[in-house]
């Protein structure tokens, strides 16, 4: 999501989810508070989603926690064995 705001259309294809998957992904989103819709200032009829504080806040700590597990496989399998292990699972992502 750009600091902008994003289309419900952008982020669907980016994620790889229909417009309707992501639609109800957003809508459960901004009811917890994590999201809001604003008006698309270069399109009156569509709407920018842009994440609220809390939102911003969400991302952080889940940044911070998947650096924390980079650091941990690091250390349980060295620089060399954690490349390798995210080679071997970004080729099962592929195949999915």
């Amino acid at each position: 999501m750009t600091a902008e705001g994003s289309r419900l259309t952008e982020l669907a294809r980016r994620a790889n989810m229909t417009p309707q998957a992501m639609g109800e992904l957003v809508d459960e989103l901004e009811g917890s508070g994590y999201l809001v819709r604003k008006p698309d200032p270069t399109d009156r009829r569509a709407k920018r989603i842009m994440l609220t504080e809390s939102g911003h806040e969400c991302v952080a700590a889940g940044v911070a926690t998947i650096g924390d597990i980079e650091r941990r496989i690091t250390e349980a399998l060295g620089a060399r064995g954690h490349r390798q292990l995210r080679r071997m699972l970004l080729t099962l992502l592929a195949e999915s």
